[in-house]
């Protein structure tokens, strides 16, 4: 009778005649510094962007650049115009809301407890339906919760940012989201709040 130990002795030594030598990347979740982490929204990681109130929960600095998360307060009528990641693929876990994306010619309806997959190089966009929606966002890679933080305040308290006196300078936001591999199509405004 064959125990874990033999069996997977066993099943090692036909692992050659069976799959070709592939090779694979290097793939480690471990944290930056090797240890594990918990975090929660607070002060010390929380923003103010542009009306919404953000917590960057990991950076890809301590995931090894494998992915960063982001707990979000979006705001309806405060949300991007079609966009295009060329660096990282976006995954939406809406908390609380209801939201609208829309992709190529489809438009996706979400609910709270819903997961919306965006690939990179793909142009979308979203809608807030609810006067606010909390969703968790991962990137993955990680690296463009550095664009938040750029374009953002420290949030002075762990509240809703008030909402913007203006709006936001559009030439700015642009040029930064560029240098972070975001493209918005030329045939598109990018408009104002």
């Amino acid at each position: 009778m064959l125990n874990r130990r033999s069996f997977l002795t066993f099943t090692g030594s036909f692992s050659s005649l069976l799959l070709p030598a592939l090779p694979f990347p290097e793939f480690n979740m471990t944290a930056a510094n090797g240890q594990p982490l918990l975090t929660r929204p607070s002060l010390k990681n929380s923003y103010w962007y542009i009306g919404h109130l953000l917590s960057v929960l990991l950076r890809s600095a301590e995931t090894n650049g494998l992915f960063s998360l982001l707990k979000m307060t979006e705001i309806k009528d405060l949300e991007p115009p079609p966009h295009i990641h060329t660096r990282e693929d976006e995954t939406f876990l809406l908390l609380d809301g209801e939201m609208e994306f829309s992709v190529k010619n489809e438009t996706y309806h979400a609910v709270a407890g819903d997961t919306m997959f965006l690939p990179r190089n793909i142009e979308h966009s979203f809608k807030v339906l609810t006067a606010r929606a909390e969703v968790l966002i991962l990137l993955t890679p990680g690296g463009f919760e550095e664009f938040f933080i750029e374009m953002s305040e420290p949030a002075p308290e762990m509240k809703q940012a008030p909402l913007p006196a203006g709006p936001p300078d559009i030439a700015h936001l642009v040029a930064t989201a560029a240098r972070y591999g975001v493209k918005f199509p030329e045939n598109k405004q990018v408009r104002q709040p």
